[in-house]
């Protein structure tokens, strides 16, 4: 687990299965940045934010994860062909 992934976990005491779904909506929602500029305070603050935007709508959450790992994977198949 990579030292954001702890951090998270730490911070939000969530499922090591969300982790990854957290740190993204940090990334494109909470910051709209990278994560590595933020003080420990503003991570550990995006980290509680996303987890409860993970929380408030996990179906709409989970369909747009969905919807990416299927439009990678049929670009995946367009270089493979």
């Amino acid at each position: 687990m990579d030292s954001y992934a702890d951090m998270i976990i730490q911070d939000t005491c969530c499922d090591p299965s969300d982790v990854v779904a957290i740190e993204t909506i940090m990334r494109d929602f909470v910051f709209q940045s990278t994560l590595d500029w933020q003080s420990r305070a503003k991570f550990r603050a995006g980290a509680i934010e996303a987890f409860a935007m993970l929380e408030a709508d996990r179906p709409m959450f989970e369909e747009h994860f969905k919807s990416i790992r299927e439009c990678l994977a049929e670009m995946k198949q367009g270089h493979q062909s």
